[in-house]
């Protein structure tokens, strides 16, 4: 194997397992040494491929965010409201179940956003969306574009927060997390428009 495919391979290796130890544990909560026993590599091949523990967080945030575009890329393409719900519900599905997408926006959150902000990979398109939908739906339900894309926003920042304890997501009704979403995002999409259809999940 080719020195530089090694070194390639070694720094994704420290990014997959800064990823996830980010996510878990958040920026201030993340050392070096947890991040070099997860990957299996030396504390000199980590300060070889990244000068310190904000570099690293950079290139975490790089990667979850490409994550993230790649993910509303892949969601389907229904039209108008019935797309932003669909792409919300991979999205929100990304954020349990992909590290460097969870890592990202936590890194977000906690003030360590640098050049790759999280929210910036998503939410100005998610309101173009919104704002198209609005124009050629005639959608109404009391809300603005611009409030309908806080309030998801809001719930992806739950889902966000709570990912690592999905026990906490479940409903009063007994709904895990993907169902209890899924419900919300159905009621939100009668409420703004009767005619809508349901996220994917559900008939």
């Amino acid at each position: 194997m080719a020195k530089q495919e090694r070194a390639e391979q070694t720094r994704q290796r420290l990014i997959e397992a800064a990823s996830a130890t980010f996510a878990e544990h958040g920026y201030a909560g993340t050392s070096l040494h947890q991040i070099v026993r997860s990957a299996g590599v030396t504390m000199g091949a980590l300060t070889f491929h990244f000068a310190s523990k904000s570099a690293l967080a950079d290139a975490v945030q790089e990667a979850g965010t490409a994550a993230t575009r790649e993910v509303l890329h892949s969601a389907g393409h229904a039209p108008g409201l019935q797309g932003v719900l669909d792409e919300v519900l991979a999205l929100a599905d990304a954020l349990r179940n992909t590290h460097s997408i969870r890592a990202a926006a936590r890194l977000t959150r906690e003030g360590h956003a640098a050049d790759h902000d999280w929210y910036d990979s998503w939410a100005p398109d998610l309101r173009e969306a919104l704002e198209r939908a609005w124009s050629e739906e005639h959608l109404d339900g009391g809300l603005t574009p611009l409030a309908a894309t806080s309030l998801l926003s809001h719930v992806l920042l739950g889902v966000e927060a709570t990912a690592a304890s999905p026990d906490s997501l479940r409903t009063a009704t007994g709904d895990g997390p993907e169902e209890g979403l899924t419900h919300a995002l159905k009621a939100l999409g009668t409420l703004i428009a009767p005619s809508a259809g349901s996220p994917r999940g559900e008939d």
